[in-house]
């Protein structure tokens, strides 16, 4: 976020008014917010939001096996969805043994052996 800070301010400016606006009209209470918010931050492995959000939900009255509860859950639901994905993703991988593949990717990462 550092370097959008200081190349593209302009959206760091309207990300801080989203994030006031969604704050005023938050239909769940603070505990809550931070306990799903501390889930989205373990799954995407975000660091700094998972420690914000756990000592947040702690502030806010969570429970130690509240959080231990939300991080299973996490686990649990986060690798059946991985798996699912990875799955449907390859869907008949036998395509992708074959020479002729394509994959449509342009990004160069991919090469052909």
């Amino acid at each position: 976020m550092r370097f959008i800070e200081e190349y593209f301010p302009e959206f760091v400016e309207a990300m801080d008014e989203v994030d006031a606006a969604s704050e005023m009209k938050r239909p769940i209470d603070d505990k809550t917010f931070h306990l799903i918010c501390f889930a989205l931050a373990a799954r995407t492995r975000s660091s700094t939001s998972l420690k914000a959000h756990f000592h947040a939900a702690i502030k806010c009255g969570a429970s130690l096996r509240e959080l231990a509860y939300v991080m299973s859950v996490v686990e649990n639901e986060g690798s059946r969805m991985d798996d699912t994905w990875m799955h449907d993703t390859l869907g008949d991988w036998t395509q992708l043994t074959r020479d002729e593949y394509d994959s449509g990717c342009r990004c160069g990462v991919v090469r052909r052996y």
